[in-house]
């Protein structure tokens, strides 16, 4: 009977070892861009591995988005009894998007993951936010509501959440070209918190007088 046990948890872990490659590709070059190639050969497993696990490509790309959905709700999710205020819950909510601009881990990768599908939404995308994202996007439009006026709409509410991600995205998208020449600046964790203050408090002012 161990047998099996040990096969499960072997089978667990290339799963997961794949898992963490794909996670890798896709926040380099987004879904159309990742080659199944180049994630069999970073985790170090063969195309049938792919296949098992995960049937296709865009099996593997809704486990990724899983995964990382699960990941991205733990992190934002409230820390104890002590509730953060409004400001500081938006800062830290900031920052995290701007994660990917120092830090190379897995929760950076998933950030990634979900900037590249706010310029460019994958058919798979589309239809995992559909069903599974929901949540998620649903705790960062709460968070901004705390700031509208209360004759704010959902419509507007949902703009502005959007809003929201593609002021950090931006600087995501473009964190390299900003340390090279015209800008020259240094990218590090002093300059990404300072950003997330600035981005926080023009965020703050600025919903605070939709129109």
């Amino acid at each position: 009977m161990p047998r099996p046990a040990k096969v499960t948890r072997v089978s667990q872990a290339t799963r997961e070892k794949i898992i963490k490659a794909a996670s890798r590709a896709f926040a380099l070059n987004g879904y159309e861009g990742a080659s199944i190639r180049t994630i069999v050969a970073e985790a170090e497993v063969n195309q049938a591995a792919i296949n098992y696990h995960f049937g296709s490509k865009e099996g593997l790309y809704r486990a990724v988005l899983e995964t990382a959905l699960r990941a991205l709700m733990s992190e934002d999710a409230p820390q104890g009894p002590g509730k953060l205020s409004r400001e500081a819950q938006l800062r830290q909510f900031v920052r995290r998007q701007l994660r990917p601009m120092t830090a190379r881990d897995e929760l950076s990768d998933y950030v990634r993951v979900f900037g590249w599908e706010t310029l460019k939404p994958s058919a798979v995308f589309r239809k995992f936010m559909a069903r599974e994202a929901a949540p998620f996007f649903a705790a960062a439009t709460e968070l901004v509501r705390r700031f509208l006026p209360d004759h704010a709409t959902d419509k507007q509410a949902v703009v502005a959440t959007l809003w929201l991600f593609g002021q950090c995205n931006i600087f995501v998208r473009n964190a390299e070209q900003l340390a090279h020449p015209p800008l020259r600046l240094k990218v590090d964790e002093r300059f990404v918190d300072g950003l997330a203050e600035t981005i926080a408090t023009w965020a703050a002012n600025g919903l605070s007088r939709l129109p």
